[in-house]
């Protein structure tokens, strides 16, 4: 066994003050290096100068930057976070020069070498789930060829050691709170509990098959009863359930809340949904152990269109969530739409703006929100395939840009339906001004 190191996981920096949301994957990867001398940071809590400043103080060996996301997926609300961690990352190897860099995260995972190539103060990568590759990485730092899993630096070559194994997550580690306190991150459900990894659905624009699995593997009840109650603990009164879609399958999520109802678990909750499955019995139970709201990404409200983007679900789906919520008190159900997505025709678009309509009129204060935004296409997916089939992008165009402008060609857009794309330009336009007017007026959300 190698000496025990020093070693300060850090959250990658967002650029711009968002929503705080706790960095689960550190501090769940920190359960795993029990043996060494271990410091989480954030600078999207503390900033960029206390945690470089903090990094100076600890001098640590190795120092691990989690990078959860490249950009913020939003057109209308475009802001690159990747180029201002090029900088950060800069700023640590200044601040810390002899010290091991190595990057990870769901961000790397899905860009790994050209990450490594556009941050050269970055030693190494860890690829997608790192509970097993990082303590063995820690144990071979200087062998990192020996580790499956890892990107690491040789005679001016990155080299790849092939894909790792995905880790049992049924024994999965509660994350080190002690490590990070949770709390100040609880406000709007920044704190974030994981029933499972992976996901089966097709969906041609999504990345969560290739992060995490095509099959489900769920962590036993108990463990996440367990989880939430740590949390809890620690004053936290409301999570997030990050799985890619919390009530899949529904009989597993059936059992974590009557689990939670009998523990007597009590917190408010949020998550994502697919309407398939979803009544007005299933909403019931969510609402009696502390879910206010439902989030789904519908994306389109067609059946043709739902199918193109490989879709389970039907238009019948989500006009039965809105039966359900217009018929029970004290839910809101927020719905994600794409503006102009494959296979769109002005008709699909106009059908699509009715049920936005009628939905708001039928809810009201039950509408949480009905979100319009264009699909960011991302490597290996079956949405790039069908860009570069249409012409949207070029085979070899780059999907992680050097530059804001160059970001803005990443997001799909129908050509068949191009005039679709100024009328989005102006509803961004409205959602901008609307924004800007909440923050400055927030009685007006009353």
């Amino acid at each position: 066994m190698s000496r025990p190191r020093r070693i300060a996981l850090v959250q990658a920096p967002l650029g711009r003050p968002e929503p705080l949301i706790y960095p689960l994957g550190i501090a769940t990867l920190a359960a795993y290096l029990p043996t060494h001398d271990l410091r989480l940071l954030d600078p999207n809590r503390d900033s960029d100068t206390g945690t470089l400043r903090s990094l100076r103080e600890f001098e640590p060996d190795v120092i691990g930057i989690s990078i959860r996301n490249i950009d913020s997926q939003m057109r209308r609300d475009l802001f690159y976070y990747f180029l201002h961690l090029t900088a950060f990352v800069r700023d640590v190897r200044n601040a810390c020069p002899h010290a091991v860099i190595l990057l990870g995260g769901s961000g790397f995972s899905l860009f790994p070498e050209a990450v490594m190539r556009r941050i050269p103060e970055a030693d190494l990568g860890v690829f997608l789930e790192a509970e097993e590759t990082l303590p063995a990485l820690m144990e071979a730092l200087d062998r990192p060829e020996t580790v499956p899993g890892v990107y690491h630096r040789s005679g001016g070559a990155i080299v790849f050691t092939g894909v790792p194994r995905l880790p049992d997550i049924g024994r999965l580690e509660i994350p080190r709170y002690d490590l990070l306190d949770p709390l100040p991150y609880a406000d709007q459900g920044g704190v974030g509990v994981q029933t499972k990894r992976g996901c089966p659905l097709g969906c041609i624009y999504c990345t969560y098959p290739q992060l995490n699995g095509a099959c489900l593997r769920l962590r036993p009840v108990e463990a996440v009863i367990g989880e939430i109650r740590a949390v809890a603990e620690r004053g936290v009164r409301e999570i997030t359930f990050v799985d890619g879609v919390f009530n899949l399958p529904r009989e597993r999520s059936i059992g974590i809340l009557e689990a939670m109802k009998d523990g007597g678990v009590s917190v408010r909750w949020r998550g994502w949904f697919t309407e398939k499955g979803m009544d007005r019995e299933f909403m019931t139970l969510c609402r009696d152990t502390g879910c206010p709201e439902f989030s789904f990404s519908s994306d389109a409200y067609d059946d043709r269109v739902l199918e193109r983007l490989g879709k389970s679900i039907r238009t019948s789906d989500i006009d039965r969530v809105v039966d359900s919520a217009a018929g029970l008190d004290g839910v809101r159900v927020a719905f994600n739409f794409f503006w102009n997505p494959p296979g769109q025709t002005p008709e699909s678009f106009l059908r699509m703006i009715r049920f936005a309509i009628r939905t708001k009129r039928r809810l009201r204060s039950k509408a949480g929100g009905i979100i319009f935004g264009d699909a960011r296409i991302e490597p290996h997916t079956p949405l790039w395939e069908i860009a570069v089939g249409e012409g949207v992008i070029d085979r070899d165009w780059d999907l992680l840009p050097d530059s804001m402008e160059g970001l803005k060609k990443t997001f799909y857009m129908n050509r068949r339906t191009r005039f679709l794309d100024a009328l989005f330009s102006v509803y961004s336009l409205l959602w901008r001004l609307k924004r800007g007017l909440l923050s400055r007026n927030p009685e007006i959300r009353k």
